[in-house]
Order: structure tokens, then C-alpha cells, then sequence
């Protein structure tokens, strides 16, 4: 997991990959060469069993938002991600789709979304910032 805000706790990055996968436990911070920090945390992941599926497994998005920062996921063997519509099978280039990605809607993008959704729970009532999670 990439993040590029520091200050993204360990406990938010896991309780959101925890809603996508079976289970992850506490990640390893990876340094670069002179020891510094480079913002990434490596986890291991049990990937939830689900036969709708290709391979039998459903997969976290490989991008991700908690409030406004930005995540990214990388891993081997990574199905193939859409930026538009945060769906796994296809690229966004090949996307067909008009849903809204922080809200679930058909007919809207997120540009013009005006729902306020937590970005780290789901719940429509608060944001990130306020999140009790």
C-alpha cells in the first residue's frame, strides 16, 4: 500500500483493506536504502473466496481514497483496474460505465456527487475525519 500522507494511520489503511479482504494483519513499513520511510506499508492479505469471480477470489481496488488522501495497492498477479468506475476485469479506457464512485449511483460522476459518504466505513451519515472507526 502506497499513501502519500504520513500521517494515514496504520488503523485506518488496515480497517479499510479489512472491508475487502479475509483478513490482514499489521503491515511492514518499507524504508528505502539510507533507512528513510518511502510512505509504503507491505501487508499480508487473505484474499476473500468469491466464485463471481475470475480465479475465485474478489480483489481490494487497487486505488482508494480515505478522506483526501490517495492510496494505491500493488501485488502480484494484480487483475486489471478501472480508475472510472473502480471496477476489477478492465481498464478505463474500456470503461462503459456512468456510476458515481463515491456514492454508487447510476447517471452521475463523482465530480457532481453532493452525497457525503466515509470514505473509510461506507456510512452516509459522517466523514472520514469524523469517522469513530
Amino acid at each position: 500500500v502506497n499513501m502519500y500522507d504520513p500521517f494515514i494511520t496504520d488503523d485506518d489503511i488496515t480497517a479499510f483493506l479489512e472491508m475487502h479482504v479475509e483478513s490482514a494483519g499489521r503491515p511492514k513499513r518499507i524504508n528505502d536504502r539510507y533507512g528513510y520511510w518511502t510512505g509504503k506499508r507491505q501487508y499480508q492479505v487473505t484474499l476473500k473466496v468469491n466464485m463471481n469471480y475470475e480465479g475465485g477470489f474478489s480483489h481490494p481496488p487497487a486505488m482508494f481514497a480515505l478522506g483526501a488522501s490517495r492510496g494505491y495497492l500493488f501485488y502480484r498477479d494484480q487483475p486489471p483496474f478501472c480508475k472510472k468506475c473502480l471496477e476489477i476485469g478492465h481498464l478505463e479506457k474500456d470503461c462503459r460505465t456512468s456510476r458515481c464512485t463515491r456514492c454508487g449511483e447510476e447517471g452521475h460522476t463523482k465530480r457532481i456527487c453532493r452525497k457525503k459518504v466515509c470514505s473509510l466505513c461506507g456510512e452516509d451519515d459522517h466523514m472520514y475525519r469524523n469517522c469513530l472507526r
